[in-house]
């Protein structure tokens, strides 16, 4: 006994991609702790790196990056590196990126 053939549907048409809104110019922020001061210090230098940053084990140093389309946070992020780099000495570099740019892949370069 042969079954019935099925008609097909025909094929949906392919919706338009939904454009990409374009991506956020950030900046890039490597940081280098003061390694050469006492335990304590250091602590808290590092306490407050951590609250914006990651740490890279490889290459011993921090780094984040800060999206500028929120403009409070950012401020907010760059006072805390700045004001870490004031009272511990920690070097902040700090790279713009364009928009597009950015490499967020877990290591800066």
């Amino acid at each position: 006994m042969k079954l019935p053939l099925r008609r097909r549907k025909p094929a949906p048409e392919a919706a338009e991609p939904p454009r990409a809104s374009p991506a956020t110019p950030v900046l890039q922020v490597l940081i280098f702790s003061n390694t050469s001061l006492p335990e304590q210090e250091f602590s808290a230098q590092t306490e407050k790196i951590s609250r914006v940053g990651s740490y890279d084990r490889d290459t011993r140093r921090w780094y984040t990056w800060i999206p500028l389309d929120r403009a409070e946070r950012a401020a907010e992020m760059l006072t805390t590196l700045f004001e870490t780099a004031r009272l511990h000495g920690a070097t902040i570099q700090v790279l713009a990126q364009p928009a597009g740019e950015s490499s967020q892949s877990g290591q800066a370069p």
